[in-house]
């Protein structure tokens, strides 16, 4: 019986054995077709992938060679016009006297659809001060019922091409700073070039030049420092900028102009360059309002020149499409991530005590927003919201303030915080002209007027509270709305596209929500829609 065992297991044992050498000799078969079927794919994929770079440098170099034939052409003479200012500050009213609060206002008629628009562009005469007496009582009537214009979109970022995903910044080249964050892009000495003159043909064979190979690692260079630090539209032309005026001087200007052109218009932006006298420009073309800087009217659209140091009547521009080029979008999607750079420590206290905030400030973000453009979308300082850095601070602090309570008793502290704890002053009388502040730029400087509280509110109770919220655009005046949903809040409110908006008003000192200025009680403001 024993034999008869030991010879069974010896059986399957060979079975076994067996079976297991054809089992591996199957997957070693199944591993090797699979290395091959492997290499095989990945050598058709490398195949391919050199043909279409192959394909697409071909494109490049074609497109970029007819671009310098139309450059060699004569360009076209423009004049140019003045600046266009920013609205005025609205100067403070004369404060309403208690008796003067009992007249009574005459109930606005509704807001003509056609009249309601997102941005303000016609100048203000005058600004208003925070008021300091509240009504004594609290309407609960509609002021209006306004329906928004449905808005122009704000310009989509330009869908730049995609740079190396495996690859990092060079780390050889030329190194800068970018608002105090150190950057290294690949350019070398053999990358500089000299202007014969700013002729057309000059600057043709400029461009001839840049378009070689030798500069194609350089527009990478850029694209990945834009996907790395989150920069918008302008902030990436600042980057562009920053980087050629640094590398070619202060005495190359205009060498540095042709490379921001070249990069700018190989990253897909829609840019021209032109000659003021014997200065080499860039202009930048923009369907929204840009304050500050002289333009040229070009087909209709308006084309701002970047430096403000070249002061030419009129310029010889040249005004040639570059394939896929798209406008530039003034909003700011996403907060560039700059080094950090404290500044000075910030400490804010309502009135009331209710709310106390300290914080510190990023001073290259603050130095970032300061040479931003001064645009007519007052939206767009909103949608930029507060830095990481400053959120991560304040936040924590507020909610706590807020915590347990109701949206409206929270508003209020909100509101009461903001009315409270900064001080007053008009951007002419702080700044020596207008200038609406980013909401990192209201916690930074000493003083803030009617439009930056306004933005400021708007980002708090919309992130802290969750509620859509409007800016109240009235003449010489901001102020904001806030929808509290199904909530029965009292006070004055417009009705929009079917929801309550309750009057917030940040510089009406003391007012609660639900409140309004007096001066603008009989007034239908246009209405800047945010998110």
């Amino acid at each position: 019986m024993k034999r008869i065992l030991l010879l069974l297991a010896f059986g399957i044992g060979m079975f076994v054995n067996g079976y297991s050498q054809r089992y591996n000799s199957q997957i070693n078969q199944q591993r090797d077709s699979f290395e091959e079927f492997r290499k095989k794919t990945q050598s058709e994929y490398n195949a391919f992938k050199s043909a279409t770079e192959q394909e697409f440098k071909n494109f490049r170099d074609s497109i970029n060679a007819e671009f310098a034939k139309f450059m060699e052409r004569t360009w076209t003479k423009s004049t140019t016009l003045p600046a266009m200012k920013a609205p005025e500050t609205p100067l403070p009213p004369v404060i309403a006297t208690p008796e003067e609060e009992k007249i009574p206002i005459a109930e606005p008629k509704p807001i003509k659809e056609e009249t309601i628009r997102v941005v303000e562009t016609k100048p203000q005469k005058e600004a208003p001060k925070p008021i300091t007496k509240p009504e004594d009582k609290k309407s609960d009537k509609p002021l209006a019922t306004l329906t928004p214009q449905s808005q122009k979109p704000d310009a989509k970022p330009v869908a730049t091409p995609k740079p190396t995903p495996d690859s990092t910044p060079a780390v050889k080249g030329f190194e800068f700073e970018y608002y105090g964050t150190p950057c290294k892009v690949g350019l070398v000495a053999n990358h500089k070039f000299s202007l014969a003159s700013t002729d057309e043909k000059s600057v043709a064979d400029a461009w001839r030049r840049l378009s070689s190979n030798d500069y194609v690692a350089i527009v990478d260079d850029c694209l990945r420092y834009k996907e790395r630090l989150n920069l918008c539209d302008w902030a990436y032309l600042r980057f562009v900028e920053i980087m050629s005026n640094e590398f070619f001087g202060s005495t190359n200007l205009d060498e540095a102009r042709v490379m921001q052109m070249f990069i700018l218009t190989q990253s897909g932006y829609k840019v021209r360059i032109a000659r003021g006298g014997s200065r080499l420009v860039l202009l930048l073309p923009s369907n929204d309002e840009i304050y500050g800087y002289s333009y040229l009217t070009i087909r209709g659209a308006n084309y701002y020149v970047l430096d403000k140091s070249v002061t030419a009547s009129s310029f010889a521009i040249f005004d040639h499409e570059f394939p896929k080029e798209q406008w530039f979008a003034v909003g700011i999607a996403k907060e560039p991530l700059l080094a950090k750079k404290q500044g000075v420590m910030r400490y804010y206290k309502s009135k009331d005590d209710k709310c106390t905030a300290a914080l510190k400030l990023n001073k290259n973000i603050i130095d970032f927003y300061a040479d931003y453009p001064r645009n007519g979308k007052w939206n767009v300082y909103s949608k930029a919201s507060l830095s990481a850095d400053v959120k991560s601070s304040l936040y924590p602090q507020l909610k706590k303030h807020i915590a347990g309570k109701s949206k409206a008793d929270a508003a209020n502290i909100l509101l009461n915080f903001v009315q409270t704890a900064f001080k007053y002053k008009t951007d002419p009388e702080q700044f020596g002209e207008e200038r609406p502040l980013f909401a990192d730029e209201t916690f930074y400087y000493p003083y803030c007027d009617c439009e930056d509280r306004s933005i400021l509110y708007s980002i708090l109770v919309h992130e802290l509270l969750g509620l859509d919220v409007i800016l109240l655009n009235y003449p010489n005046h901001i102020a904001t709305a806030v929808c509290f949903g199904n909530d029965d809040v009292k006070g004055d409110y417009f009705n929009i596209s079917g929801k309550r908006y309750v009057v917030c008003d940040p510089t009406y000192i003391g007012a609660s929500i639900g409140r309004s200025m007096p001066d603008f009680k009989g007034v239908s403001p246009k209405l800047v829609t945010i998110w």
